[in-house]
């Protein structure tokens, strides 16, 4: 599996991290920290055969990733073990997501991950993985107290793979995938 991500100016990445690290330290669970998830977007996702193929097809979509402002003002669930940021799925989101799905859907053995096929997709920005029933609260009393609605700069845009997390390429301003 690939991942078409994008990243976000160092305001909003202190924000969320600071929300991230607050749901660890509450929680006790450290998920994303552990496994050094710095907050993003992942705007599709899809199996392809190589990383020289997925290479291939993100240079078709580079043209296509713009830079723009974001609104996220709320935050949602997919339960039973996920909570997230949520952006206004906005017509930069939604321009951006047709316009990725596109290329990817042409490519001959590209199969594109369901929950990233329009108009389905549902923007998320994940604060906290693999929480058990009292972690999630225990999250929620976090975000109720923490969470403010953020506008978010998209700077950057990234092709990986996960399982562990390996970044294939980067376009824009790059970031650093630790919490300095």
């Amino acid at each position: 599996m690939y991942l078409i991500t994008a990243y976000f100016d160092d305001n909003t990445m202190k924000e969320l991290q600071h929300i991230i690290d607050e749901i660890a330290t509450v929680s006790g669970n450290d998920f994303m920290i552990k496994n050094s998830v710095v907050p993003h977007l992942t705007i599709s996702a899809f199996d392809e055969k190589s990383s020289e193929k997925a290479l291939e097809l993100f240079d078709k979509i580079e043209d296509k990733l713009h830079y723009d402002e974001i609104l996220i003002p709320s935050v949602g669930v997919f339960l039973p073990y996920v909570i997230y940021a949520q952006p206004t799925k906005n017509k930069y989101l939604t321009k951006l997501s047709d316009d990725i799905y596109d290329v990817l859907s042409k490519g001959h053995d590209t199969r594109v991950n369901r929950y990233y096929i329009p108009p389905d997709w549902i923007p998320h920005i994940t604060l906290g993985k693999k929480l058990g029933s009292e972690e999630l609260q225990q999250a929620f009393k976090v975000v109720q107290n923490s969470f403010q609605p953020i506008n978010a700069h998209i700077t950057s845009f990234g092709l990986s793979k996960p399982n562990p997390l390996t970044n294939l390429r980067t376009i824009g301003k790059s970031f650093k995938n630790d919490k300095n």
